[in-house]
C-alpha cells in the first residue's frame, strides 16, 4: 500500500508541474515558467537545446507579444519512478492567435507526444528533461 501511496502522490505533484509549466507559459509568466526547470534541467524546444531556467527565461522573453498560446494536456500518466526522478507521458495540443491573422481566430499549431523526466528537489518537482515529437500530423 505504501508504494502505491508514493506512486500517486508522485504523479499528482509531477501532473501540477507540468500543469503549471504551461498555465504559466498560456499567461506570460515566463519567470514562473522558467522557475520550474531544475537547475541543470534541459528543454528541447524548436530544434534548440535549452540547459537551465535561464536559457528558458531568456527564450520566452523573445516570444512574440502579441502571439496567444493555449496548451491543453491529456493522456498524461506516469511512466516510471526511481528514487527523486519521474518520468510523465502525455498529449499536448497546442493552439495559437495573432490578431492579424484570421481576425485572432485560434489555430490549431500541432499535437505532440510530450516526454518529461522530472527530478525531486529541495523546492519540489522540477523538469529535468523536456522533449516532444510531433504527433499529428505526422512528422
Amino acid at each position: 500500500m505504501e508504494h502505491s501511496t508514493r506512486t500517486q502522490q508522485v504523479k499528482a505533484a509531477c501532473e501540477a508541474v507540468i500543469l503549471d509549466f504551461f498555465h504559466a507559459l498560456d499567461t506570460r509568466r515566463h519567470e514562473a515558467a522558467s522557475a520550474l526547470m531544475a537547475a541543470d534541467g534541459v528543454w528541447l524546444r524548436q530544434g534548440k537545446r535549452l540547459c537551465g531556467p535561464q536559457e528558458v527565461l531568456a527564450a520566452l522573453n523573445v516570444r512574440p507579444p502579441e502571439r496567444v498560446t493555449c496548451h491543453i494536456i491529456t493522456n498524461l500518466r506516469l511512466t516510471g519512478v526511481e528514487g527523486p526522478r519521474a518520468s510523465v507521458a502525455y498529449f499536448l495540443t497546442a493552439y495559437e492567435s495573432v490578431p492579424q491573422e484570421q481576425g485572432g481566430a485560434p489555430r490549431l499549431v500541432s499535437i505532440r507526444e510530450c516526454q518529461d523526466e522530472l527530478v525531486e528537489a529541495g523546492s519540489g518537482w522540477r523538469l529535468a528533461d523536456k522533449r516532444s515529437r510531433r504527433h499529428l500530423p505526422p512528422e
